[in-house]
């Protein structure tokens, strides 16, 4: 049963109760709701994140979504709950680039089924890195109705709501001021349907109390249609009287001057927008100056070792060289055991061959900066020793594609030989990043005991994980952020002693779920002071970030302070990785490279024909 009414007009309290009693009696609509219900049970005991959130840890990225099957956890939100609430839209075309962006989408969707945020913060959360999912928010507000049924109204258009509001005598834009201080116009998409909602909500308990928020939400779409769902020929639209058209005509003119009065209270609010816009321009362009006269220095450092390359470049040109007469040698070699061959021929073949690896391995080296090992040999090669003291680097690239062996190897190197490991983990739990590093020492908790590993937990507190390790400070709130500096603190004290005989190594893992809650402005202003601290100390730190999650005009802000970049990629059939900044190194090109369970094994990257 449904009913029709103009698309602006208020309603009567008592005219609404009369027919939502009449809508609540016809069997049709009750069965509706159950079934609505019903949906919201079969949804939440196939995805219960909100009462097991330790359960996101280990879905897939098939679980999500896979375009040949149609029970995945989209199309369970999307289309088989249905009948609660509707999003209006083709969202199968943006459910991909979740999948693409997993770790971010799951530490997301980590918040919004958290008890202790509010509905707001949840909806404001920067849902646009993933492409679709921005705009009004309407993914993020039907997840919200689904593991929140009983405080969550499944209307998730903002104009739906607003319409209902107006049509239920609902006053929200003098209530926006009251309870948050600021102007309807000004709210964000998450303010202002936390404060509809809870006028809808208000209403429901006072007028139909024991409603199912489903069936109050199926009703007042039967009253008053959203654009897509009302009926295109005015036959269902009952004929108004002169009367209702005047009153009509009235609430229309209410409606106008109340959206004239908004937008002149928005234009103003822009002006003064504009001015201090223009002061932070200002404040940018001289950031932007600073930035430029570091790049000069930088340059004009290059230009004084130009020499050195060169000499350096004479002596490559000699080794390789070398390198093509030893070619040729095991070449003929190869030639003369096809026709006859012999244990003896074998073994010269083997020595060639163990001489070019050590050939490689024994390039000129650069000065004498001094280096520590980075826990793989072939990368110590490639940069000449290993990295730079004092360097602050990023790992970039897709997940699992080798980006955290390379951490762990680092890691489990510095361990070896005494030296302190801070822990900065925004994306992981300690407990998973213990097993991750037992496959690189075998006696990793043996180090912890010692109080050689420091952790600083961002993440598992996000996700109700309440373990508590002596050798861990954890981060209560994820909004938090500046406490990460004052934690490190904290750390380098409980270690000073190991730390002024050994110096210590840190990895910022990842600096790119920072995005969940965070603009990049947020995240550099975290990051600059925290860098050149690391790099005053003389530490070595790793930064992962992920690729897709954060733009490429993002990682270029946060390189402005790194000393360098680790690239990986893949073609899809092969992996590669290149160097950028940090020391010299023997090539800058792509490297391709085999990642196991514990180690990367990398290609010959002195002459690119050699594999």
């Amino acid at each position: 049963m449904k009913y029709h009414v103009n698309y602006r007009s208020r309603m009567d309290s008592k005219e609404i109760v009369a027919r939502a009693l009449e809508y609540a009696s016809v069997k049709e609509n009750i069965q509706a709701d159950g079934a609505a219900q019903q949906q919201i049970r079969d949804f939440r005991n196939r995805y219960p994140f909100k009462e097991k959130p330790e359960l996101l840890r280990s879905i897939a990225p098939n679980d999500l979504y896979d375009s040949s099957a149609d029970d995945r956890f989209f199309d369970w939100m999307e289309r088989r709950t249905g009948m609660v609430g509707t999003l209006f839209g083709h969202h199968a075309a943006v459910f991909p680039e979740a999948v693409k962006r997993m770790d971010f989408f799951k530490v997301i969707l980590t918040v919004l089924v958290s008890d202790k945020k509010s509905i707001s913060f949840k909806i404001d959360q920067n849902w646009g890195v993933i492409p679709g999912f921005g705009g009004d928010k309407l993914i993020a507000k039907k997840l919200l109705a689904l593991y929140y049924e009983e405080s969550v109204m499944p209307v998730f258009r903002t104009e739906d709501l607003e319409r209902f509001s107006y049509m239920l005598g609902i006053d929200y834009r003098n209530r926006a001021p009251q309870h948050f201080r600021k102007d309807y116009s000004l709210l964000s998409t998450g303010l202002k349907f936390e404060l509809l909602n809870a006028g809808l909500m208000r209403f429901k308990s006072t007028h139909l109390d024991g409603w199912t928020n489903t069936m109050f939400a199926a009703f007042l779409n039967g009253v008053s249609p959203s654009r897509e769902s009302r009926p295109e020929t005015p036959a269902a639209v009952p004929k108004e009287s002169t009367a209702e058209k005047q009153a009509e005509i009235a609430a229309q003119r209410e409606l106008d001057e109340a959206r004239l009065k908004e937008a002149e209270d928005a234009l103003a609010e822009a002006r003064e927008s504009i001015g201090a816009r223009e002061a932070k321009l200002k404040q940018l362009e001289e950031q932007l100056r600073l930035m430029e006269e570091e790049v000069k220095k930088g340059s004009e450092r290059l230009q004084s070792t130009t020499a050195a390359q060169q000499e350096t470049e004479r002596k490559i040109e000699a080794l390789a060289r070398q390198l093509k007469e030893k070619e040729d040698r095991i070449k003929s070699l190869e030639s003369e055991l096809s026709r006859q061959p012999d244990e003896a021929g074998v073994r010269e073949i083997d020595f060639a061959e163990a001489g070019i690896q050590m050939f490689e391995g024994t390039m000129p080296s650069e000065g004498t900066e001094e280096k520590i090992k980075t826990g793989t040999q072939r990368l110590d090669d490639l940069l000449r020793g290993g990295f730079p003291v004092g360097s602050q680097m990023i790992v970039y690239g897709p997940s699992f594609i080798g980006k955290e062996i390379v951490m762990g190897a680092f890691a489990a190197q510095g361990l070896s030989e005494g030296i302190p490991l801070i822990w900065v983990t925004t994306d992981r739990t300690i407990d998973e990043i213990h097993e991750e590093m037992s496959h690189f020492a075998g006696n990793y908790g043996d180090y912890e005991k010692q109080g050689l590993v420091q952790y600083i937990d961002a993440y598992s507190r996000i996700v109700g994980d309440s373990t508590v390790s002596d050798n861990a400070r954890y981060l209560e709130d994820s909004a938090d952020i500046e406490s990460i500096s004052s934690l490190i603190e904290d750390a380098l004290a409980a270690i000073s002693d190991r730390v002024a005989d050994k110096g210590y190594r840190l990895i910022f893992r990842s600096i790119s779920s920072l995005s969940a809650n965070f603009d990049i402005k947020n995240i550099f202003a975290l990051l600059r002071p925290f860098v050149a601290r690391i790099r005053k100390d003389a530490a070595v730190a790793i930064y992962s970030i992920e690729r897709g999650i954060m733009s490429e005009q993002d990682l270029q802000i946060i390189s402005t302070i790194m000393d360098g970049v680790m690239e990986f990629s893949t073609d899809g059939r092969n992996n590669f990785l290149s160097v950028q900044g940090i020391c010299e190194t023997q090539t800058r090109d792509k490297i391709q490279y085999t990642a196991g369970k514990n180690a990367l094994n990398i290609g010959s990257f002195t002459l690119g024909r050699i594999k």
